[in-house]
Parts: C-alpha cells; structure tokens; sequence
C-alpha cells in the first residue's frame, strides 16, 4: 500500500503570515483579488481595530467557495489569465485569502454573486497554530444569511464581496499609509474607460491626508503630458508638460494654422471646426527602467499597464464610445493611424523624423452630446459617423501628437546637452583624406633626403612609392569632385521633380486650356475671324507657359551651370524665377524682389536648386491662404565678422513655421505637409537639399517669422567665396 502526505495546519501560517514581507503587502492583495473579480468600486477602511474591503465584483457561488476559494494554493488565474472585461488578472498564487492572517487573528467573509443568496465565512487563524493538527480537520464557520455592505454596481445588480478583519496583529502608522497609498495607485487607469474603470475608496484612522479617492500613479510614469482645448471659436490651446522639469508650454493655434500644418488640401481656409467644443488628454509612455526610478513598478507592469490601456479612446458624456482605443479592436484601435506613418519612417528619438507609436500613447477626447451634434452614432451602433466633424477632431488629435513629437525631440536635446557640431561637408571630407595623403608623401619624401636610394618594403625604389602616393591625392581629389558634381545634378534633378509636383496643376491647366483655345479657334476660322484670333491669342500664351516651363526644365541640368567661378548672384536668381512667374501669376501670388548686384564663386546650379526649392516652398504655404498673396525675395551683400558674403531671403504670407518644427523642417523626409486620410503634398527633400547646400558652401540659415508679410521668412548667409 502507497503512503500519502499530510499537511499541518501550521503551513498555512507559513504560506501566510510568515511569507508575506509586511501588512501593505498584504492588502494590496486583496485589493488585486477585487480587481481580477471586475469590480469597478472598491472600498478601503484601516481603523484603529479592523480593517474592511469591499467590492461590487462578481462575487462567489457556494460552488466556487468549495471547490476554489477552499482549496489552498489554487488559482483559476493561471488557467483563465484574462477576466470578462478583458483585464489582465495580477494575481495567480493563490496566497490572497491567507494574506488576511497577516494583517489579523480573526477574518469575515462575505460574498454574492449575481446568481445566489450570499455566502459567508468566519476564520480564526490562531485555530492553526496548534502542535501536530491536521489541516483538514480544522472545521471553517459558516455565517448563515450574512448581510454585506458592498459598493452599487452601475448595472444595477448586487454583487461583490466584502472582507473584515479583527485582532489586528501589527499597528499602522503614516508611514505605511502612505505607502499603501502609493501601491494602491497603480491600480487606477488614467484613461477611466467603462471596462477598465477601477474606483478605490481610501479611508484610514492614521493620516487623514490619505482618507480620500485613489488618484492614479501611471500619470507619474508618463513622459510627456499633453491637454487640448478647443471651445468652439478659431483657435486651440495645446498645453504641454514633462517629467524632466517643471516647464509647461501653452501653444494656442489657429484653425487656419492647424490645417496649413496638415496641409489639409480641401479645407485650407477651414477658420473653425464642424466638431463643436471638445477636451483632450493625451499622455506618452516610454518603456525605459530609466523612467521607473523612485517607484514600486518594474518595466514589466507597465508593459502590461500599456497593452491594457494604450490607445485614445472617445468618451461621450463620460460614457466611453467603442471602438476607439482598444487593443482587442482590429479597425478602431489606431485610428489615427500612427503605425502606418511609424512603419513609413521608424526612426528613433534621436532623428528629427521620430514618430510615436499606437502604443505609447493613452488619452481620451472628451465629447457631449448636447454640444456636439455633428458627431453622430454609426448605423451600426459602434463608432462614429466619419463625417468632416470625425475628421476635424481627427485632424486636432494628429496635430497633437505631431506637437508631442516634436516636443520631444527638442525636449531631450536639451537634457542631454549634446553640442551642437556643424556637420562635415563633402568637401571637408576630401581635404581630410587628401591633407593625410598629403602629409605620408612629405614624410616619405624626408626619409628619402636621408636614405638616398632606399628600398621600400617591397623592394621598390622610394621615389616610385613617393609617386603612386602623389598620384593617389591626384585621383581622390578627381573621383571627389565628380562625386560632388554627380550630387549637384542629382540636387538639381530632385528640385525639379519637387517644383514639378508643386507647379503640375498649373502646366495641367496651361495644356488644357491650349487644347481648348485651339479648338475653339479652328471652329471659328470659318465663322468669325475676330474671335477666331482672339483665341488663337490665347493658345499661344498657354503655349508659351507650358514651353517655358519645358525649357525651364531642360535648363537645369547645363554643364555651364556645373562649374564654379564669379556670377552676378542677382542674375541668377532673377533667370531662375523668370521662368516660373506665370505659374505664380495664374494663383495671384505676387513677386516683390529686391536685388543688390554684385558678383560671387559660386556654382549657378546651387543657387538656382536653392532659389527653387524656397519659391516652392513659399508658394505651396501662399496657395493655402484666402488674403493676398506674396513672396518676396531679397539678395543683398552682408559682411559677418569680416567675412565677406551674401543673404539670399524669401518669404511668404503664408502662416509660418509653427516653433515647435524648426528643428525639424531641414531633416531628409521630415515635411509638414501631412494630409491624415489624403495624400501626402510635400516629398520632406525641399529644405533638405537647401540645408546641404549652404553646408557645404559653409554658409548658414535662420528661420523666423516674417514681420511684414506675417508668414515664413528664410535669411541665408553665403560666403561670396567658396572652396
């Protein structure tokens, strides 16, 4: 015959009061058993003499009590890891009913479930500590009819359950509250979605302070917060914080500004939004230990706070609208579409292109029913109508996470204090090489006036070595210079497939509307031949702008401009927009210039690449705009520190370079010029190539805000001589 074991009733003190480090812990875990039971209300007492926690969570049946709750060192949890709200269930020991002899001798239970009568146990821990007794012959007291004060359950059914305890075995202090406090804390959701909702009821004898509702502590973990408010006029107020400093940022931005930014191409003149009044709370989780420091959480329970709660949902009257936000929703959860836009240029915090992903964000758009009209249910009773009002508060919540980016961007170059270092040009990079070159021949040449006819190591003469040397800087400084030729052509190439993106309707429109003049002019050849030439006329003005804008093409490329030597800047400037005035005419955009003459080294071709891409830049932003439309472009002599140069100004009335994107605009890709659901209208390479430019001219640009035209104002400065 086999032999069994048998369990002293001491174990269980062990499991409990002796494996347990401290009375916080103790409750916390049964406050982690409400929460796995979905209760979305719970109440803490610590008084003098008891303690009491209280749920409206599903409760128990007589059923379950026998067969789960009875059974030590059992737990559904590890078969079943999420509960019927989908919350991810945090306790799976099954230690959370003796964690109560930890905090008392003598322990009430009282339970219902929605189905039964209630069930009720009375333990007396102190039965166990007995020498040599069996665990199972130690007899539970059952409390017939038991009456429980649990918290109201919304649904309006009555069910939870609710934990006394008595002979308290440790004293509390402040301390331990407080410390309580803060575990309970992490409990609470910032989001406060219907399903994720968890209310925890604080109230002690030891520090009134405390005796309060539980604030959620994930704020505190957030990295950057964000608030929005737009009450229904023309602009809106993004407010910023972070957790390095105590620095808030307010920017309050116009509507007309918003979709400039967005580049909305059907609602450039939108002054105020379809949406009606609304809030929004946005706040951004990084999943670094870094960020962890001085807290009770690890890497690992925000992991899991993240994939619970990350996404921005909708609430209605406080009433959560699905399916916005949620992890479980295939087409809701990321409904701005922060993946796709992730996925298209993943680059990190460290590149001014940084994108936040779906989830790293929680926030709420805050909606009522009274003022928001146009945001209407779907016929299908999920989500939204996605009307040009959806779009609207689509369009603020991507413009905030837009400003975030870029916040933190900016944000983490302060904190890490990196110096700025002036990016090496190509050509700093061939004067390197060839100078090391250079200085090897040298030495070489300075043994060989000691050594005579010296051998080098491979038995040749000195001066051949010496030779191949000199003839390597030759073919460095050859392969170098077709390299930065080739990059000049390629420069000029990419600006003008940008400014034929940008000028394409209007060479569309020239075509068309030759088409249409010729035709009708030969219709009328044998009709009326004053109109006949009338419209012949006409043709042949659409001819000519469809024509130069061929030859403005074809010239880009010349071998003549590829060659460096004196040009009089002001020509070349004024030769490059001849050609594209009527494409800025046909907008009403008009072209003020102010040119001082004088001459400049320079390759035409860069000035002409970086001319155009600003004029393009200016007149995309112009068109967006219903007042008067202008750029203006200024060349004039500048002496800095005396150094002998240039400025090369444009600017526009279009709304400017909100601040936050300085930083940002001259990266490869970066464009603010991002239309959510539409196309993309701007290619990010404009300002790049600019940038590279005057780089490698070893010049500089400022970015501000015009203070005569009120939009963008580029001012760069270019030596008259260049290397």
């Amino acid at each position: 015959m086999g032999k069994n074991f048998s369990i002293d009733a001491r174990l269980i003190l062990q499991l409990g009061r002796d494996s347990i480090k401290n009375h916080t812990t103790a409750l916390t875990e049964l406050v982690k058993n409400a929460y796995d039971a979905d209760a979305t209300k719970v109440d803490v007492e610590i008084r003098a003499d008891y303690i009491r926690v209280a749920d409206n969570g599903f409760g128990m049946t007589e059923d379950e009590i026998n067969k789960n709750w009875l059974v030590i060192g059992y737990s559904e949890k590890r078969h079943s890891k999420e509960s019927e709200k989908g919350r991810r269930k945090t306790g799976e020991k099954g230690i959370g009913r003796i964690a109560t002899d930890r905090l008392g001798k003598i322990v009430e239970i009282k339970t219902k479930s929605a189905l039964e009568v209630g069930q009720g146990l009375r333990i007396d821990w102190e039965q166990f500590d007995v020498d040599k007794k069996s665990l199972d012959s130690i007899d539970i007291e059952e409390i017939e009819n038991p009456t429980l004060t649990i918290p109201k359950r919304d649904d309006g059914k009555i069910s939870g359950t609710e934990i006394i305890i008595t002979s308290l075995r440790e004293q509390w202090t402040s301390q331990n509250i407080q410390d309580l406090y803060d575990e309970l804390s992490y409990f609470i959701s910032p989001a406060g979605a219907d399903d994720k909702k968890f209310e925890i009821n604080f109230a002690n004898d030891f520090d009134g302070a405390y005796s309060k509702k539980v604030k959620s502590a994930i704020d505190k973990l957030s990295e950057i917060d964000l608030t929005a408010i737009y009450d229904g006029g023309d602009e809106i107020i993004y407010t910023l914080t972070n957790k390095y400093n105590s620095v808030i940022t307010t920017k309050i931005m116009k509507i007309t500004e918003l979709y400039q930014t967005l580049s909305i191409e059907d609602l450039d003149n939108k002054t105020e939004l379809n949406s009606g009044p609304f809030n929004l709370d946005l706040s951004l989780f990084i999943q670094k230990t870094s960020l962890l420091s001085g807290t009770n959480f690890k890497l690992g329970d925000l992991r899991d706070f993240l994939n619970n709660n990350s996404g921005v949902k909708f609430f209605r009257d406080n009433i959560v609208v699905k399916p916005y936000g949620f992890a479980k929703s295939v087409l809701g959860y990321d409904w701005l579409n922060l993946a796709e836009r992730k996925a298209r240029d993943p680059a990190g915090v460290g590149r001014d292109t940084y994108k936040i992903s779906p989830n790293q964000l929680v926030g709420s758009v805050f909606i009522t029913r009274d003022l928001n009209h146009n945001l209407k249910d779907s016929a299908a009773r999920e989500g939204l109508v996605e009307n040009d009002s959806f779009f609207d508060v689509k369009n603020v919540v991507s413009g905030a996470v837009f400003l975030m980016e870029s916040y933190r961007v900016k944000l983490l170059k302060e904190i890490e204090k990196k110096p700025e270092k002036k990016p090496k040009t190509s050509y700093d990079s061939i004067k390197l090489i060839t100078t090391e070159l250079d200085d090897v021949k040298k030495e070489l040449e300075k043994i060989q006036a000691h050594v005579g006819t010296l051998d080098d190591f491979k038995g040749r003469p000195l001066s051949m070595t010496i030779n191949k040397i000199s003839h390597a800087i030759e073919q460095t400084e050859y392969t170098f210079e077709n390299l930065l030729d080739e990059k000049r052509v390629l420069n000029a190439l990419a600006t003008l497939g940008i400014s034929s993106a940008v000028f394409g309707h209007e060479t569309e429109d020239a075509i068309s509307n030759l088409k249409i003049s010729s035709k009708n002019a030969r219709d009328y050849l044998t009709v009326d031949i004053d109109i006949a030439q009338s419209e012949l006329n006409k043709a042949y003005e659409q001819a000519k702008l469809v024509s130069g804008w061929g030859a403005f093409a074809l010239a880009r490329v010349e071998r003549e401009k590829r060659s460096k030597r004196k040009r009089m800047i002001s020509k070349v400037v004024v030769d490059t927009i001849e050609q594209i005035k009527p494409a800025l005419e046909s907008k009403s955009i008009e072209l003020i210039e102010e040119y001082d003459d004088f001459y400049a080294t320079s390759y035409s071709m860069d000035i002409e690449s970086i001319v155009m891409n600003l004029i393009t830049n200016a007149f995309t932003f112009c068109v967006n705009e219903n007042k008067v439309r202008k750029i203006k472009i200024v060349v004039s002599k500048n002496i800095i520190e005396t150094k002998i140069g240039y400025n090369i100004i444009v600017s526009d009335t279009g709304n400017g370079v909100p601040d936050e994107y300085i930083d940002r605009i001259f990266s490869p890709l970066f464009s603010t010029k991002i239309t959510g659901e539409r196309k993309h209208n701007g290619t990010g390479l404009g300002l790049t190539i600019v940038k590279s430019i005057v780089d490698e001219m070893n010049g500089f640009i400022v970015v501000s805000k015009d203070k005569e035209l009120k939009g963008a104002k580029f001012d760069i400065w270019l030596p008259t001589e260049i290397n």
